[in-house]
């Protein structure tokens, strides 16, 4: 009932052909980041599961057998699980730093590639999580440089007193030079006018989502505190 090969099993194997042609501080950046993508496998994997049947199994495996999601499925699992580790592990779950973030793309995109080559994983499926994963080595790293800028700012330039306060994700609506044009996701806010500094919105990009803790002023609303940026 347990593939062969197994998740696991094709990860070690990656590795090991990726050691044997890598500098040794590129192969540490591979280990890493395989690493981790292991763990939101083993953590989210089971999400994805298209029917009854193999969540039954996984359900089982786990229960009574002590099994984790990457000893019991095969490589046609790992491409599904690309958009959860990129999108929502990396960025809610990692203290990552720019060149992590960075690196988690570039290392996804190389493994679905791999993975093709050996036949490992259906073309279609692999090309969606390259293209996510080449997407993600641009994005998440401007992702956490926005979220680090938001952080100081906030840290630095509190507005001594407010009325009111929106505790929201915010979609970026629309950019002008110091100025964030910001809706709610779960509140009803309509949208909002945030003055930020001009490097701000120099590194902002519309349709990105941001946690942030609003407050309103006499002169508009101001950032109370900032956690995450997510890009994708």
């Amino acid at each position: 009932m347990i593939a062969k090969p197994n998740i696991e099993d094709i990860f070690a194997e990656f590795l090991a052909e990726q050691k044997r042609r890598l500098k040794p501080q590129t192969f540490r950046r591979y280990e890493e980041v395989i690493s981790l993508f292991h763990t939101s496998l083993n953590l989210y994997g089971y999400q994805e599961l298209p029917t009854a049947g193999e969540n039954t199994l996984y359900r089982r495996l786990v229960d009574y057998k002590d099994q984790t999601f990457c000893a019991i499925f095969g490589p046609e699992k790992i491409s599904s699980g690309v958009s959860t580790f990129l999108t929502f592990f990396m960025i809610r779950k990692v203290m990552a730093s720019e060149s992590l973030l960075r690196a988690a793309g570039t290392v996804i995109k190389a493994l679905m590639k791999w993975l093709v080559a050996k036949e490992y994983a259906p073309k279609e499926e692999a090309r969606k999580a390259m293209d996510l994963a080449g997407e993600a080595s641009r994005e998440l790293p401007a992702a956490e440089r926005l979220a680090r800028l938001l952080y100081d700012f906030s840290q630095t330039h509190p507005p001594r007193t407010w009325d009111d306060e929106l505790d929201d994700y915010f979609v970026v609506e629309e950019i002008r030079p110091g100025v964030l044009v910001l809706s709610g996701v779960t509140l009803e806010t309509g949208s909002l006018e945030v003055k930020v500094p001009k490097i701000i919105t120099d590194h902002c990009k519309v349709g990105w989502q941001i946690n942030l803790l609003l407050g309103e002023t006499r002169s508009g609303w101001r950032i109370l505190e900032s956690g995450n940026v997510y890009p994708l």
